[in-house]
């Protein structure tokens, strides 16, 4: 038997390669564990397949030479009708390159080729497998009715993706050790594309396979496979299609070069190898963003469309419609012009941003814009039953309207917590620039305050949504009212009342016991239109318990901000992928550096994301890849911005559309015209505290 092995640069990782015969094994270790962390035979780890549908077809390597010093190791034969080159080698952050070659010596083409390489690991039944924005542990909390990713189970099941579609391209598996130790594999890969004679561009793939004793990371050259369907490819919510972009005509002489990394170690905490991903990614990927709009440039822009929003009628409604008419297109909205509260309208968050701009700029008129907007929701909301409020307002037809479930109408508690904490936060603002607050706002979120912490479950936490008489429409746990913690822990800031403070430190606790203790169940459920494991479920929690380590210090919730400060990093791109010949993002230049994904249902880009929270935290922890991550991110946001009439398809200067795709999932390279006013709320706001922090 011949033996080769190459170290990490710290000589704490090890890959072996042992050829005996024809027979080559891989072997991945910890330098001095006698247990590696993954053994596999190269002839089961190169797959080569002609013709439709591809097929995970291994076979033996033929005439493999080995050639090796202490640095590198390079693996050559024949396979099928292809030679095969592997190069082996550990990069400067310690991590295992693998490069492969597949190359067609011949004088023929072959079509419909799909190659890959395969990692197979015995099933355990104790794994939880992360591939960024797509799964999180089997996406346990998607509801069954709809279709998202999933693995499932038996012979030939699994879930492969492009590489596009992934903002970390990488295939994360965690498991038990019979020691009771957890160990976790990461395969990613390094972005490469062919671009097609008609400027389409084709990236390789990435997924997992689940077989009945096994798990099978594979990495492909660009067949997909959708909860063990082959050849079909997510396109919309609930919908796929056929997809036949993966294969590739091999022509003569055409070689095709692809970048793997291997990375593996031990997990402290069960269930947070995802961390590993977004750590080792940014050093693999490093992320170097873009920043077309300055602060005070964005500022401008989203005043425009702010002042675009502002509405009132003859009965005394003020305030900031969720979507205009005043683009050419007219409104994209099928429902009339309206205020929603929360949610996608951010009418109170609008409200903040101009009566900030108003004490900036020393406009009383935006101030008390703010002020009639407050008086209006806090006056006319109410309903007769003591904290319940009605979600949104009709402006032409001067009626109140409320969400609705199952048909039926009721209180988002995301919608619910989210006005309640942009109202607080408009009290602390007009409190420090020394202006009298109304003692009806006051009494508005003690009232509010009140019914949050008297509704929750048994369970500790805010249900779902509430029906009108203030009863929980169900029971299920989800970090959807994760806001209502938020506004309850911003009363507390007001009024110094410790109760407020109590209540909030238990439901973070039971929060985290839900979510964090193990992430069995991953954050989820946090809109209503999604039901399913979503990155914004995520923000709130960091969000709730920044809010809380702002307030009391304590070093738990810091290190619980930090562990969902890294799940959120799982949704942001940290490379840059292309788009084909004539679409939109191709001829701007745009960069998906830095912008997160929304759900695993919802597979497109937005500028949702706590961006200057993600800074502030970083600043205030000494943690800078956190400071770095928030202002890239805001940075990458000012893409998309219509900066006069006409550009991104807006009549409105400051508008922004809600939806970028990266993938296909919808139109490739465009982005939509659907604005709804948090588009607006939430890229200003963080502007304007960019700013005031003199960034």
């Amino acid at each position: 038997m011949n033996r080769y092995a190459i170290f990490s640069s710290d000589n704490q990782k090890q890959a072996e390669i042992d050829m005996d015969q024809d027979v080559i094994i891989l072997t991945l270790r910890t330098t001095g564990e006698s247990v590696p962390h993954f053994t596999g035979c190269l002839d089961e780890m190169l797959s080569c397949s002609f013709g439709r549908p591809w097929r995970t077809n291994c076979s033996k390597l033929m005439e493999p030479q080995i050639t090796a010093d202490s640095a590198s190791i390079r693996i050559q034969g024949r396979l099928e009708a292809l030679n095969v080159t592997l190069e082996l080698d550990f990069d400067k952050h310690d991590a295992l390159k693998i490069k492969v070659l597949w190359a067609n010596p011949s004088e023929q083409i072959l079509h419909e080729t799909a190659v890959g390489l395969l990692l197979s690991l015995p099933r355990r039944n104790t794994e939880m497998i992360t591939i960024p924005h797509m799964i999180y542990n089997n996406n346990p909390s998607s509801d069954p009715e709809r279709v998202v990713p999933k693995l499932g189970v038996g012979p030939g099941k699994g879930f492969i993706c492009e590489e596009h579609r992934l903002p970390i391209p990488c295939v994360n598996v965690e498991w038990s050790m019979e020691s009771g130790n957890r160990q976790f594999l990461s395969l990613y890969s390094m972005p490469a594309y062919v671009e097609a004679f008609d400027g389409t561009v084709h990236y390789g793939s990435l997924g997992v396979i689940q077989e009945d004793n096994r798990l099978v990371i594979a990495a492909m050259s660009g067949v997909l496979m959708f909860n063990g369907d082959k050849d079909i490819v997510y396109v919309a919510k609930s919908k796929t299609q056929p997809y036949d972009g993966g294969y590739l005509d091999f022509t003569p002489g055409f070689v095709l070069k692809k970048e793997y990394v291997l990375d593996w170690g031990d997990v402290i905490h069960p269930g947070q190898a995802f961390r590993e991903i977004v750590h080792t990614g940014l050093k693999l990927f490093e992320p170097m963003g873009t920043m077309p709009l300055t602060a005070e440039q964005i500022i401008e822009l989203k005043t425009h469309a702010l002042d675009d929003r502002w509405r009132t009628n003859e009965q005394g409604a003020a305030g900031y419609i969720k979507f205009t008419d005043s683009n050419s297109f007219g409104n994209v909205s099928k429902h009339p012009l309206h205020y929603m509260y929360g949610w996608t309208g951010q009418c109170l968050k609008l409200a903040w941003c101009d009566a900030h701009l108003g004490f900036d700029l020393g406009e009383e008129e935006r101030v008390n814009r703010c002020v009639q907007a407050v008086d209006f929701y806090v006056q006319a909301s109410r309903t007769n039953v003591p904290g319940v409020r009605h979600s949104s307002y009709r402006l032409l037809e001067g009626e109140w309207d409320d969400f609705s479930w199952n048909k039926q109408p009721v209180i988002s508690s995301r919608a619910y917590g989210e006005t309640a904490a942009d109202l607080a936060e408009i009290v602390l603002l007009f409190k420090e620039k020394g202006r009298e607050v109304p003692a009806d706002w006051l009494n508005t979120l003690q009232e509010m305050a009140d019914f949050i912490v008297s509704g929750t479950l048994p369970s500790g936490i805010v249900p779902a949504a509430w029906q009108m008489d203030g009863s929980p429409v169900d029971e299920m746990v989800t970090a959807a009212g994760l806001p209502c913690l938020i506004s309850i822990t911003k009363m507390y800031r007001l009024t110094g009342d410790y109760r407020l403070l109590a209540a909030a430190e238990m439901m973070m606790q039971r929060y985290y016991e839900m979510h964090v203790e193990t992430f069995e169940r991953p954050f989820a459920r946090s809109t209503l239109d999604a039901k399913c494991e979503d990155k914004e479920a995520g923000m709130y929690f960091f969000l709730a318990v920044y809010e809380l380590w702002v307030v009391t210090r304590k070093q738990h919730y810091e290190d619980w901000a930090e562990v969902s400060a890294d799940w959120l990093l799982t949704y942001v791109y940290l490379w840059n992928p292309a788009y084909d010949k004539g679409s939109k993002f191709r001829e701007a230049g745009f960069n998906a550096i830095g912008w997160p994904g929304v759900s695993v249902q919802n597979h497109h880009l937005d500028v949702f994301f706590p961006t200057y929270e993600f800074y502030r935290f970083g600043q205030l922890s000494g943690k800078s890849m956190y400071e770095r991550m928030g202002r890239m991110t805001f940075g990458a946001m000012g893409q998309g911005i219509c900066t006069k009439p006409g550009d991104w398809n807006f009549t409105v200067v400051g508008e922004q559309g809600e939806g970028f795709f990266q993938t296909h999932w919808n139109h490739r390279g465009h982005s939509n015209k659907w604005n709804p006013s948090w588009v607006i709320a939430l890229v200003l706001q963080n502007a304007l505290r960019f700013r005031d922090a003199g960034e």
